[in-house]
């Protein structure tokens, strides 16, 4: 499925909009579901895992191709040049502690993780089981 993205001088207005709002909580729903599979995986491993180990038991197999969909045809995705935003790159690459961050942000580090999924496969994979895509939504959705 080709990604749906928004021009950057629009992503705020359409955040705002009905639309918008549709697709964040769309998106919402999962969520819960990442998280009890996190939960899953440390209650089985009583201890801390390395995140290569952790990649190894976590089982995202069902919902990835879902929320690959539902972050394309979101709008969400924001179009612009990735490369030339050094802070989201160095979030996304850890050298960055992740923190809370704005809508717009999400929605530009969804839009790097997207194109960059298109560049290196199983790029989505990777971030979806280090738990990203928790801290984005987290921070793009209302509690």
């Amino acid at each position: 499925m080709k990604p749906q993205f928004t021009p950057l001088n629009s992503i705020e207005p359409y955040l705002k909009s009905e639309n918008g709002k549709k697709a964040i909580h769309s998106l919402s729903h999962y969520i819960h579901e990442m998280e009890s599979e996190f939960k899953r995986i440390r209650k089985a491993i009583p201890f801390d895992l390395t995140e290569d180990a952790l990649m190894k038991y976590v089982d995202f197999d069902e919902l990835k191709p879902k929320l690959q969909i539902d972050i394309n045809i979101s709008g969400l995705l924001v179009d612009f040049d990735p490369e030339s935003w050094i802070e989201g790159m160095e979030l996304l690459d850890g050298i960055r502690k992740q923190k809370a961050v704005n809508k717009i942000k999400v929605c530009k580090l969804m839009t790097i993780i997207i194109k960059r999924n298109s560049r290196e496969s199983g790029y989505f994979d990777k971030e979806l089981k280090k738990g990203t895509f928790v801290w984005l939504l987290k921070n793009l959705c209302p509690e």
